[in-house]
């Protein structure tokens, strides 16, 4: 909205309160004078009630402890197609004589029910509370520092336009999360920091941060595991989850080509074999993380065996499902085929 679309509900308003201390009878008189007698009445906070009500009047908030449901029609059994989480504003587009809102946030457009959403006066002291303060890269390559200084190492590169939650702003540094109970550092140059509300998700970026938050907790839990030296229990949850249903020699097999890949140098530790990107699809999809805590006793023990060097495999490093093609040499154990 420019500033002066902003202005003439602005006026207009100042002519109804007119209106309403004069009286329509007296519409007759030279109005110039009436509104500027008005207008003398008025206080700092008439002007600021009215300018709130102006700035909020195609805007809404987020009425939600959670989220609500964006939906590709104006009802409750139409498609989702993103959710407004709490804290989330948006621009009202149209509103339904059935008590919903189309309403536009982010990337997401769709309409909300009514119950769901702060209006006008009600949505700006609820953005009081939900704004938050934002630090917004100015720059491609932006570095986030391990500490307050440019010899600090280097924890993250962001792109530009990304935001990240300030935590405390400085002159010179700002400290941000860029991750979650992941803080650091960025230079003030190069960062907007502004009060920001939040805005809504599509279902896939959703779904693409729910992955991501997923990948990282499992990395942690991973990471974890081999800082305490538990890389028995580590690859054992990897050989319940690819091979859990299999003989023992195929539970080895699976040990045994991991081992394989550790001993050829490509890779530093048990650990990044088998978090290496694209490698092994129960990690992609998290589901090793079921088998984390306590993997079961044929495949902690073959585990065990894979690491002190028993193989079922000879030197082979992959394996995929047995139904698939494979050319020059393989061995089939069960449902895999290793090579």
């Amino acid at each position: 909205m420019n500033a002066i679309s902003k202005k003439i509900p602005l006026l207009f308003s100042l002519v109804c309160v007119w209106v309403l201390a004069c009286g329509f009878e007296n519409l007759d008189v030279d109005t110039s004078a009436g509104i500027e007698s008005v207008m003398e009445d008025l206080t700092s906070e008439d002007f600021e009630a009215l300018k709130i009500e102006t700035e909020w009047e195609d805007r809404v908030l987020a009425n939600v402890e959670d989220y609500v449901t964006v939906r590709q029609e104006p009802n409750a059994d139409s498609k989702a197609v993103g959710r407004m989480f709490k804290g989330d504003g948006g621009e009202v587009l149209e509103h339904t004589e059935d008590g919903w809102t189309l309403v536009k946030s982010g990337n997401v457009e769709g309409y909300v029910n009514d119950d769901y959403l702060f209006f006008g006066r009600d949505a700006y002291e609820a953005s009081q509370e939900a704004a938050s303060l934002i630090a917004t890269s100015l720059t491609g390559g932006l570095r986030i520092r391990f500490e307050a200084s440019t010899e600090a190492k280097i924890l993250k590169n962001v792109e530009e336009g990304a935001k990240l939650d300030v935590i405390e702003q400085g002159d010179e540094w700002v400290q941000v999360q860029y991750a979650e109970d992941k803080t650091g550092y960025v230079s003030a140059e190069f960062v907007d920091v502004n009060y920001e509300l939040g805005e809504a998700m599509t279902m896939e970026e959703i779904e693409r941060k729910e992955a991501e938050e997923k990948r990282e907790k499992l990395k942690q839990q991973l990471t974890a595991m081999q800082a305490n030296g538990d890389e028995v229990t580590l690859l054992a949850a990897l050989i319940q989850a690819e091979a859990g249903n299999q003989p023992y020699e195929g539970q080895v097999a699976v040990g045994a080509v991991v081992m394989n890949r550790v001993r050829s140098g490509r890779y530093g530790s048990i650990l990044a074999a088998i978090y290496a990107p694209g490698q092994f699809g129960v990690v992609s999809n998290g589901t090793i993380g079921r088998y984390l805590s306590n993997p079961k006793a044929s495949c902690r023990q073959a585990a065990q065996e894979a690491i002190d060097g028993y193989t079922t495999v000879g030197n082979f490093t992959h394996f995929k499902n047995a139904a698939s093609p494979v050319s020059g040499d393989h061995i089939v154990i069960g449902n895999h085929v290793f090579y």
